[in-house]
């Protein structure tokens, strides 16, 4: 690790010497694996490839932009013909004439060729032609194919079979960013090696050394803005930090940094964010224009709202996690804040509104307009009542009103010996005459505790006004019963005898027959030829309701 980093100072020093500027993404190119970084995986195993001698004729490096794929190609191909070794080697020395010539580009045994200018199949045919000459200085004569996914269909078949049987003096290194646009026969031939993207604090230790080297003067907070704008890539975070350099020559401040990639202070984009799931379209309006006024750019907005978002759901779903590593301290502390008052629905619901909005954005010419369109939906969309709960209420008032109409349009017979206590001392002032009536009247002065105990709890042997002969449908009955007599006694203004039989009652309560007859339809209705067909042809179908013709005009 101290020679790759003594080697890079080298390049820097003498590049600063010649008057000719060199970008930092080129400069501090890794010269060996041990420079590369975040890309462990793919180091190890071409490790042990080479240790063991098990080296493919035909290597394919795969991944988004800017993680290295052309630079493992070169130093692989370095290895193969660093003839400091007496066979090749992960790690080139950097020194022998063969190493030289490849970092010098000059190399005239390492063939880098770009595929996006060299397309055509006549350029393959060059190629394969090219192949049967051994090499003149290195061990190998190595062909490189950047951008490997841009040859026509025709240039890839003319490429197959020198591909597939090579001369033992041969090596194809592929990269692509695109790896589903080479055909599976190209695929097939080659060994696969997926290069992913290097995360933040990689790219943050890296940026850090950097502007050691450079002695450049750079806060946390540049840092990390610098290498979450990058995505993953490394070259993407150097063009950025090197821009930033140029901004604030040796003291890069954050300022600085956020002016220059069009961000505005973090605490106004969650205090947007806030006033979005708070649904307050007057807090959300101002806020975005405030942004605006400050030169922030409404698709940046737009994505670091995602970004917050994101950050947000972390914090609902995982309480524990520990964010201080991906986002600075302000930025947990407002996620776990925000994280109090939400849920994962109510995020998800901004995250998706945001991710369209996302896409129309990029099809309007009024991109300010449009946003503010995107940002007072999510706004709106904030109050809506959750899908859950909705179901919920609407399957709840489905039941009650059901079990209202049933009792309203059916009679259930009660053994009623009301004619034999003519001179029994009744309330005229109330028909409490059958328990039907006593019910409605229940039903009428909204005690609906009293009301449902009455259907579904209670089992009615005798009905007299002011004296019931009852069982219960369950064991623990006390509380019930207390129910019972303490509403009747407050609604009626008297106090009603009640009797529960303790031996097992014939009669049902009035949700029992209910089921019992529902089931006794369900029952009839499976006799019915073609119901009986389609519960043979579906075993495992079932009748959930059934409903009469009546019912439906009615709803």
């Amino acid at each position: 690790m101290d020679n790759s980093q003594d080697n890079i100072d080298k390049v820097s020093v003498k590049d600063a010497n010649s008057g000719e500027y060199r970008v930092l993404a080129r400069r501090y190119r890794p010269k060996t694996f041990d420079n590369l970084i975040g890309q462990s995986a793919t180091v190890r195993i071409l490790s042990n490839a080479f240790d063991l001698n098990r080296i493919a004729h035909a290597f394919l490096f795969t991944g988004v932009r800017g993680v290295g794929k052309t630079t493992a190609a070169r130093i692989v191909a370095k290895g193969l013909n660093c003839l400091k070794n007496n066979h090749p080697t992960i790690a080139p020395c950097g020194v022998c004439e063969s190493c030289i010539a490849a970092q010098n580009d000059r190399h005239v045994d390492i063939i880098e060729i770009d595929a996006a200018s060299h397309t055509g199949v006549d350029d393959m045919r060059e190629l394969t032609e090219g192949v049967r000459y051994k090499p003149s200085v290195g061990r190998f004569r190595i062909y490189i194919i950047d951008e490997v996914h841009m040859l026509s269909n025709q240039a890839f078949n003319a490429l197959l079979k020198t591909l597939e049987e090579p001369p033992d003096h041969a090596k194809f290194i592929f990269c692509t960013t695109e790896i589903r646009k080479i055909p599976i026969t190209v695929l097939s031939r080659c060994q696969k090696y997926d290069l992913r993207r290097v995360s933040t604090s990689e790219i943050i230790n890296h940026l850090k050394m950097i502007c050691e080297n450079e002695k450049v003067t750079i806060d946390s907070e540049s840092l990390n803005l610098l290498s979450r704008s990058s995505e993953g890539s490394v070259r993407d975070s150097l063009s950025l930090l090197d821009q930033a350099i140029s901004i604030g020559k040796s003291n890069i401040k954050a300022e600085d940094v956020k002016s220059m990639l069009g961000l505005s202070d973090k605490s106004k984009l969650w205090d947007l964010f806030d006033s979005l799931m708070e649904g307050d379209p007057i807090k959300v309006i101002n806020y975005f224009e405030t942004l605006i006024n400050d030169g922030s750019d409404p698709f940046l907005i737009i994505e670091e709202l995602m970004l917050i978002c994101h950050n947000v759901t972390r914090a609902i779903a995982v309480p524990s996690l520990d964010m201080s590593q991906s986002m600075s301290e302000f930025e947990a502390n407002r996620a776990i804040n925000s994280a109090k008052n939400l849920n994962i629905p109510s995020v998800n619901k901004c995250w998706q509104i945001l991710l369209k909005g996302q896409t129309e954005i990029q099809s309007t010419y009024s991109i300010k307009e449009a946003t503010e369109m995107i940002l007072l939906r999510v706004t709106y969309a904030a109050n809506l009542p959750d899908l859950k709960d909705l179901i919920e209420k609407s399957n709840l008032i489905k039941k009650k009103y059901k079990l209202t109409d049933t009792l309203e349009n059916k009679t259930f017979s009660v053994n009623d010996n009301s004619e034999n206590d003519k001179n029994s001392n009744i309330d005229t002032s109330y028909d409490f005459s059958t328990f039907e009536k006593l019910l409605e009247f229940v039903k009428n002065n909204k005690e609906l505790s009293l009301y449902t105990i009455l259907i579904d709890q209670i089992r009615m042997a005798e009905y007299k006004p002011y004296n019931l002969k009852i069982s219960f449908v369950k064991k623990e009955y006390n509380d019930f019963l207390n129910i019972i007599k303490r509403t009747l006694l407050k609604l009626t203004k008297k106090n009603w005898q009640i009797e529960i039989i303790k031996e097992k009652n014939k009669a049902s309560s009035i949700t029992e027959k209910i089921e019992i007859e529902t089931e006794n339809k369900k029952n009839k209705l499976k006799d019915n030829i073609i119901v009986k067909s389609i519960l043979n042809e579906f075993p495992e179908s079932e009748i959930i309701e059934v409903k009469n013709l009546e019912d439906n005009e009615k709803g």
